[in-house]
């Protein structure tokens, strides 16, 4: 556990904000002590549930979420992001049609979840970042600078999109704080902070520049892509929450691997027996066989499970072999997408591993050459012939 107190910045994205909440989970069992938390939109609405101390309810809300918790739209397809664009068509109607999309769902989903004594009883500070329509200036306040009875309202501020009808507080109206600052470190380090953990998922809008260049940062990044702003796929978001907790613990040394997840003894255990590169390549492989990659894996699980997929995509490329060149040419990007690309410049390096290819071919075929050669070497560990 650290000693260091560390103020937590939650970066805007919608519904991505699902990664969050894995951080969240990380930190707490690591024993980070986080003193302050600040949000912009999705971030301000989880810092506000990361205050209360119930992790169970944060899970529950986005395992449960749908599109009609947040606003209402008729004629989308909510299968998809609200701004894929099969929905765009429809939502600028429905914008045009309300003058603006009506986000009340959003207004009874927060009254819902949050429990505002909880929020004001914790020792943990809150801030959170509007932007004034009127005014065009930011609205940048913490808990002890917002009433109670309002705290509602300008976490609806904070996230009020754009595409909504603009949030009132009093007399004035609110969009969303990433029309400002999407990633608001810049209010803990005026506040004396000095070590900031930033959650980022490269939600819209926009970043300051750190007033400070003393102050000591850790970004927490999605290693995998999150999803649309506003995507209501419930597998994408529970994938998301994994995905948080495990870039996490790795940030924090307490995994390895380059793309898939190890505890320390068992990344151990692949450095006894292949080197870093190799590593890299057999990692490089698992993920063009498409191997799960939101938990952790022992070892053993992880080079059984390859070693298996690779068997079966060998067997898949032999029988294609006996097929003409033409035929399989026609075939090559699915091939390559499919993972036997590496099948396939594993022939070639097995024909010729001292030729030397083109540097346009090499730059393309690069870390299949990495996975082919780690896979030989993978062979060879487990007895098996080339």
């Amino acid at each position: 556990m650290e000693n260091k107190e560390y103020g937590l910045v939650l970066v805007g994205g919608g519904t991505r904000g699902a990664y969050q909440v894995g951080v969240w989970k990380a930190l707490q069992e690591l024993g980070i002590k986080i003193t302050a938390i600040v949000g912009t939109s999705i971030g301000a609405l989880n810092g506000a549930m990361f205050l209360q101390d119930d992790f169970f309810t944060t899970v529950k809300m986005y395992e449960n979420i749908k599109m009609k918790d947040i606003m209402n739209v008729e004629g989308v397809d909510t299968k998809k992001d609200i701004f894929d664009l099969s929905n765009i068509l429809n939502l600028a109607t429905n914008y045009t049609k309300q003058k603006g999309i009506d986000n009340t769902p959003l207004r009874k989903m927060i009254e819902h979840y949050i429990d505002v004594d909880k929020i004001y009883n914790s020792e943990i500070d809150f801030g959170l970042v509007a932007y004034s329509v009127k005014n065009k200036t930011p609205l940048q306040k913490f808990k002890n600078e917002i009433p109670k009875e309002q705290m509602v309202d300008y976490l609806l501020a904070s996230s009020c999109f754009p595409i909504f009808k603009p949030q009132k507080i009093g007399e004035e109206e609110y969009y969303d704080g990433g029309l400002y600052d999407n990633a608001p470190s810049n209010m803990l380090i005026e506040k004396g902070y000095k070590n900031l953990i930033i959650a980022d998922i490269a939600g819209a809008g926009f970043s300051r520049k750190t007033l400070d260049r003393d102050v000591y940062v850790k970004v927490i990044t999605p290693t995998e892509e999150l999803g649309g702003i506003f995507e209501f796929n419930h597998e994408r978001i529970i994938n998301n929450m994994k995905l948080g907790y495990l870039d996490t613990m790795r940030s924090f040394n307490k995994l390895q691997g380059h793309m898939y997840y190890f505890k320390p003894e068992e990344f151990a255990k692949m450095l006894e027996n292949f080197n870093l590169q190799t590593i890299y390549g057999l990692e490089y492989a698992a993920q063009m066989y498409k191997m799960y990659k939101y938990r952790e894996y022992t070892f053993e699980e992880f080079i059984k499970e390859l070693n298996e997929r690779h068997t079966s995509a060998e067997n898949i490329y032999n029988k294609m072999k006996e097929e003409n060149l033409i035929q399989i040419g026609k075939r090559l990007n699915r091939l390559f997408d499919k993972g036997l690309g590496i099948c396939i410049v594993k022939d070639i390096y097995l024909d010729r591993p001292a030729s030397k290819l083109s540097h346009y071919v090499f730059n393309f075929v690069k870390d299949y050459i990495v996975s082919a050669k780690a896979l030989i070497e993978l062979k060879n560990y487990l007895g098996g012939n080339i």
